[in-house]
């Protein structure tokens, strides 16, 4: 028998649930940072209960965070095994209603562990709803109900909470999460204890102080108004420069899985995979947190654990705070398990849309820029770019703005010049570049070099260097968003 046993777990639907909040109730920022919140208490809530039940040190918990962790255990009787893992799928499965299932697989060597979790993903619930190799048709069945719940539409409704615009008939869920959700403006660090929080049967309680050893971070960057309230989304909006956007912003580490393999291949004592996890959970789940309070603090935090990152704010001061992103993912992480590198997508969205929405096309971005060759890259504003260009593309947009705002130029005119650069015909480019020249020197005073020696530079690309179009494109978009007057936001 192996001196030990590796096991992995991993926690699938994150999204949909932490997302599951329909738009009935005036209180769904409450409830999102709830939900963000209870999937980070399920993943230390399933690794208190292993811990205990298999006596498992805190230095072999080989990586954590992101809805997953890999332990190294004593070696345990498969029996003992099967019934921890029957026990914490039941136990996810009723407090979430089903909406998030948890695996976990074990083998002598974690990519071992990793390959059966690989497995089990595709089996959710396989323990609950099957019996002796049959469905379980009591398991697979609910009972009726009289009424849904108005904010999940997913459980029965309990009770009803006053808000603007009438009654809102609550599940028990929901009421937990509103009610968690309002603690949180207030909590920074939790561990396990008698507290106020009970998730997977294990209790959570606030700590004031820590820090290794004292607890966890369970901060979620919150902003708030010169009274100290949180702010809605709509007030978020509201401090954007010309339209009233929110910016979804979807990042996560590139090349994960590899970088985790190549280092469990050469380290065989596993610390190496141990530091890792360490400094990728610290910098997501503490670092950015820490970055947003002290410089960023319209930003609100949706999810952010593992090597993924789910942020909402004014939509031009994303484009700025996700530059100061990268430099400091570089310097940190970064530098210290280079070449270690991130991608993003930017979803910009009107702040009435319900945010599920704009996530869901976040993650779609995030997928675009991760197709191209080296990842490594920024996904918004109709096209994707290097981070080495995300400088320019935001500068040379706030640019065009100025000279807007100033009366050098029209936002007419810059529609024009994006519907020029929107040609996708390679037989057109010649022609583009001549309409390009036209426009040029029919609108702009000659008085103004500096407008045109910008407009000189982009004929030089016009007709070979179809990615610096594009990017060109991505910032005439900036300058028409930060223009946009509040008549144009009500007549569209």
């Amino acid at each position: 028998m192996s001196s030990a046993t590796y096991l992995a777990g991993d926690f699938s639907g994150i999204q949909r649930y932490v997302l599951g909040v329909k738009s009935a109730g005036k209180a769904q920022a409450k409830r999102l940072r709830a939900r963000s919140f209870l999937i980070e208490l399920l993943e230390h809530a399933a690794l208190e209960t292993i811990r205990q039940r298999l006596c498992v040190a805190e230095k072999d918990i080989l990586v954590r965070g992101g809805g997953g962790f890999l332990l190294k255990i004593p070696p345990a009787a498969p029996g003992e095994l099967e019934e921890i893992s029957s026990d914490l799928q039941r136990k996810v499965w009723n407090e979430t209603g089903g909406e998030i299932q948890m695996s976990l697989a074990w083998a002598d060597d974690p990519l071992g562990a990793h390959a059966r979790l690989e497995c089990e993903k595709h089996r959710p619930g396989n323990s609950l709803l099957q019996v002796d190799g049959s469905w379980s048709l009591t398991a697979s069945s609910l009972p009726p109900v009289d009424e849904l719940c108005e904010v999940c539409r997913q459980a029965p409704g309990k009770r009803r909470v006053t808000e603007e615009g009438g009654d809102v008939l609550h599940c028990t869920s929901c009421l937990s999460a509103r009610s968690l959700g309002e603690k949180l403006t207030t909590w920074k660090w939790m561990r396990p204890g008698p507290g106020p929080v009970h998730v997977l049967g294990v209790s959570f309680e606030p700590v004031n102080g820590g820090g290794v050893g004292e607890g966890f971070h369970a901060g979620r960057w919150i902003p708030r108004s010169r009274s100290g309230e949180p702010l809605t989304f709509e007030e978020i909006a509201g401090t954007t420069t010309g339209d009233r956007r929110l910016a979804v912003l979807k990042a996560d580490v590139d090349y994960m899985g590899i970088r985790v393999g190549d280092i469990i291949r050469k380290d065989r004592s596993y610390n190496d995979l141990r530091s890792f996890s360490r400094d990728l959970h610290v910098f997501f789940g503490e670092t950015i947190h820490d970055l947003l309070e002290r410089d960023w603090p319209l930003i609100y935090t949706l999810y952010a654990g593992g090597d993924d990152l789910l942020l909402v704010g004014p939509w031009n001061t994303v484009l700025d705070f996700v530059q100061s992103l990268v430099e400091r993912f570089g310097a940190d992480p970064g530098r210290k398990y280079s070449p270690l590198t991130l991608s993003a997508g930017i979803a910009l969205s009107p702040y009435r849309i319900p945010i599920r929405h704009a996530v869901d096309r976040a993650e779609k971005l995030l997928e675009v820029a991760k197709r191209r060759p080296g990842k490594n890259r920024c996904a918004t504003l109709g096209t994707v770019w290097s981070w080495e260009r995300h400088q320019f593309v935001v500068n040379n947009g706030k640019q065009l703005m100025t000279w807007v705002v100033c009366g050098v130029t029209h936002r007419s005119f810059l529609r024009r010049l994006l519907s020029l650069l929107e040609s996708r015909n390679p037989t057109d480019r010649q022609l583009r570049a001549a309409r390009w020249s036209y426009q040029i020197q029919r609108n702009v005073d000659r008085r103004h070099n500096d407008v045109r020696h910008w407009a000189g530079k982009v004929l030089e690309y016009l007709e070979t260097d179809e990615q610096r179009v594009n990017e060109l494109a991505a910032s005439l978009r900036y300058a028409l968003l930060a223009t946009r007057t509040g008549r144009e936001r009500r007549d569209g």
